[in-house]
């Protein structure tokens, strides 16, 4: 076998030998994250990113926003939410490498392949899941909160948290949800878990908000630049929290499904996170 045959096939042999071993490597990757330690809700609050889900004046979707979920080196998203009798469910993985704020708007529906698309309704309550690995980590962090849309169920399916509408307030389309954390440190102790309320407009939030909270003797709101204290009163376990805010604003720009993938811009409208502390 003359030279250039003998080179051709030892070329060849390293060929396969390369892609063989990164075969290998993705399973192995693959597997190691699929037998990883899954801790739900155990990450350290300091390190918990900010979310909200943001409804849109269409009803046809919605906006996540998540910031600082760029210190996980890889993360996913798993709403569940309850449409009439229905439970529809929605997975993605967040892109990488994930940028400090993350906005994804989210069809509340289904679209088929020639660009027909059906809503739904009657919306009532749901389920956020983030997945975060970190690097140099070997578990994975799931963290889990609930979140309701108001007009169609006014407490969060946990019971813990209930807000009944001021008459200004009553037909206004508002989404409240367990921010899991905060877009600022805070140097207290956060009890239970922040709650932030997200709106279609700059009008105030208005209501009474009850958070069942034993421990809590004072409250917090995030007014868009610090945490201000709120007036509330607490008996039986209860905090109650009487809420006239005007939400500020988050520029955003999102893609459209439900118009044929075209872009739009739009503020996304924020009250919150509101927080109790001892």
């Amino acid at each position: 076998m003359d030279f250039k045959k003998i080179l051709t096939i030892f070329t060849i042999a390293l060929l396969l030998s390369a892609c063989g071993a990164k075969k290998d490597t993705q399973n192995t990757k693959k597997n190691n994250s699929a037998t990883s330690k899954v801790l739900l809700n155990e990450l350290e609050f300091s390190k918990r990113p900010f979310v909200s889900l943001v409804p849109h004046s269409t009803n046809r979707l919605f906006t996540f926003f998540g910031q600082n979920i760029n210190q996980a080196e890889e993360a996913s998203i798993d709403l569940e939410y309850q449409s009439g009798d229905l439970l529809k469910g929605i997975k993605a993985n967040i892109e990488t490498p994930i940028p400090d704020k993350y906005i994804k708007g989210i069809i509340l529906g289904s679209c088929s392949t020639g660009g027909k698309c059906s809503f739904d309704k009657d919306l009532k309550s749901g389920t956020t899941k983030l997945r975060m690995k970190f690097s140099g980590k070997p578990e994975i962090h799931l963290l889990k909160g609930d979140f309701t849309f108001v007009l169609g169920q006014p407490n969060l399916p946990d019971g813990k948290v209930s807000f009944t509408p001021a008459k200004a307030s009553a037909k206004d389309n508002f989404i409240m949800m367990n921010s899991f954390g905060l877009p600022k440190p805070f140097d207290k102790e956060v009890l239970l878990y922040p709650v932030v309320f997200s709106s279609t407009s700059d009008k105030p939030v208005a209501g009474d908000l009850v958070i069942t909270a034993p421990l809590a003797t004072a409250a917090y709101i995030y007014d868009g630049s610090s945490f201000v204290p709120l007036k509330s009163s607490a008996k039986d376990g209860s905090v109650t929290i009487n809420i006239n805010q005007k939400p500020w604003t988050l520029s955003a720009e999102i893609t459209r499904d439900d118009e044929k993938g075209s872009k739009e811009s739009l503020n996304l409208y924020l009250v919150g996170p509101i927080i109790l502390t001892k």
